[in-house]
């Protein structure tokens, strides 16, 4: 039962990097720790590496970003493990002697957030905002599973990493005020999982997106946790507000073309489910013909995963059936 859920643990973070964005910003590489790019006044992100979890990139995989404020440092999704938070601090003192007074942790995903250890340990007393439900999940023990997981798919290249859970919930629709910079948590209800919080600045135009999000990545999730039809409406969300930079969870940034990409893939993939389904297919018996039908999307990154991802859109498919 372990490997079950540990499988489907996997499953759900087989979202890569995507293309290169279509904004012009330049990477700035530091010894001992990641490359960055300004975005941005206030805004820096480092893009994780295309590489599945291994030793060599200790579990790293996702886009930890940080926003400087007058009164310290924000960080949003501090990465896989104790040893990517720390390169991740090492990259921010290279751009600034200002201490780390926040974390944002977009979803429950452990690639996401266990650097959470390597940001408490180095400031005892910052703030690691999420969405309740995820304090809830890792309060529960879904934390434990992921250091298990990511310790095995880097054959230990994570060993020491903790679980330092966020400490204040989040709802959505907060204004959080830190330094000179307003942050507006959204929360739209399940969509890529059922915590998921998107972080937007509106003095920098910017919003991070967690996986709600990705480029040109085909996203795999577990049945349980995921809402297509919640994801779509996310997405939708997404493009109601007015930014320059949109930041997947994975993938390069980029702008308005990147939530674009997602909600036309997004709708196509539900409606190939729903007009199979109607015509009385299962959903083994549909996999070829979906992924025919969305054979453009071929150059995303496991499109040959999209089996697993048919079958479960096809439960929600069958579930808004009735």
């Amino acid at each position: 039962m372990q490997i079950r859920r540990l499988f489907f643990l996997l499953a759900a973070i087989l979202i890569f990097p995507g293309q290169a964005s279509s904004h012009d910003v330049k990477a700035m590489e530091f010894e001992g720790g990641f490359a960055v790019q300004r975005l941005s006044d206030h805004i820096y992100v480092t893009h994780g590496p295309q590489e599945f979890p291994s030793p060599k990139t200790q579990g790293f995989m996702n886009n930890p970003g940080f926003i400087i404020t007058d009164h310290g440092v924000v960080v949003v999704d501090p990465g896989s493990s104790v040893q990517i938070g720390n390169k991740l601090l090492a990259s921010i003192a290279n751009i600034t002697s200002q201490a780390v007074v926040a974390v944002f942790n977009t979803h429950v995903h452990g690639d996401h957030w266990l650097g959470n250890q390597a940001i408490r340990q180095a400031y005892p007393d910052v703030r690691i905002y999420a969405h309740q439900r995820m304090i809830e999940r890792v309060e529960a023990g879904e934390g434990e599973e992921w250091i298990k997981l990511f310790n095995q798919l880097t054959r230990g290249a994570t060993a020491g990493t903790r679980v330092v859970a966020p400490n204040i919930g989040l709802q959505g629709g907060e204004i959080i005020k830190i330094g000179d910079i307003l942050f507006h948590i959204h929360h739209t209800g399940k969509a890529h999982s059922d915590t998921d919080i998107m972080i937007e600045i509106p003095k920098d135009r910017g919003i991070f997106l967690g996986d709600i999000v990705t480029n040109k990545r085909i996203q795999s999730a577990r049945p349980t946790d995921g809402d297509i039809r919640g994801q779509i409406r996310a997405v939708e969300f997404v493009l109601k507000t007015d930014n320059r930079w949109y930041i997947p969870g994975h993938g390069s940034s980029g702008g308005r073309e990147l939530p674009q990409q997602q909600l036309i893939f997004l709708k196509k993939l539900y409606a190939s489910v729903e007009r199979h389904y109607k015509k009385g297919l299962a959903d083994f018996e549909m996999r070829e013909l979906v992924k025919q039908e969305l054979i453009e999307y071929r150059d995303w990154y496991n499109f040959e995963e999209l089996g697993r991802v048919i079958s479960s859109v096809y439960l929600r498919v069958e579930e808004d059936s009735f």
